[in-house]
């Protein structure tokens, strides 16, 4: 927690992590880790929020887990002043910023840091661009239940199965001799 109203002139440098923060359902951020400054502007905080999560969710065509590297970087101004917030915005300086309303005088970090992923999140994350969440084999559509096939996942050869499957190798022995492996 940090209180507004004992930042210095110099402003206030934080960083922080948290291993998992729950979101709806089973969504969760997870390695989750920041950078805050923060900036006393005239009664008003200038604020620049910076950080690095795993995001942890479901297909929204398939709904299988799935999971997403998010980033984020934002700079806005905190205020009580009702008119400023009206606006929407102010400038501060060069810098056009966003204006919040806040009337706290006790500011929660890790509130404010997982607020600024909410707002970054897609309302509709996909597995891949292509998901149709469909069922590849009967076509069944998973967002009304699970069918009854049995999807075994097919890995990837690897680099050896790749190499030897691309090469001519003949095999047989000439007739009347015997293999060194008979012997």
């Amino acid at each position: 927690m940090i209180e507004l109203g004992k930042l210095g002139a110099e402003g206030l440098r934080v960083e922080g992590r948290e291993a998992v923060v729950p979101l709806e359902g089973q969504d969760a951020l997870r390695d989750l880790s920041w950078k805050l400054f923060l900036l006393p502007s005239d009664g008003d905080v200038f604020m620049d929020v910076k950080g690095h999560a795993r995001w942890d969710c479901t297909c929204s065509r398939c709904l299988e887990p799935i999971e997403q590297e998010l980033q984020v970087h934002s700079q806005f101004l905190g205020s009580k002043d009702a008119d400023l917030v009206a606006r929407g915005s102010h400038t501060l300086g060069s810098q056009d910023l966003d204006v919040i309303f806040l009337p706290e005088t006790v500011l929660d970090e890790v509130g404010l840091v997982r607020e600024q992923f909410l707002l970054q999140l897609s309302p509709h994350p996909l597995c891949k661009e292509d998901c149709q969440g469909l069922c590849p084999r009967c076509g069944k559509n998973w967002n009304k239940g699970r069918c009854q096939c049995v999807l075994d996942p097919q890995p990837e050869p690897s680099a050896l199965a790749k190499a030897l499957s691309g090469l001519k190798l003949n095999l047989e022995t000439p007739a009347g001799k015997t293999s060194d492996l008979e012997s």
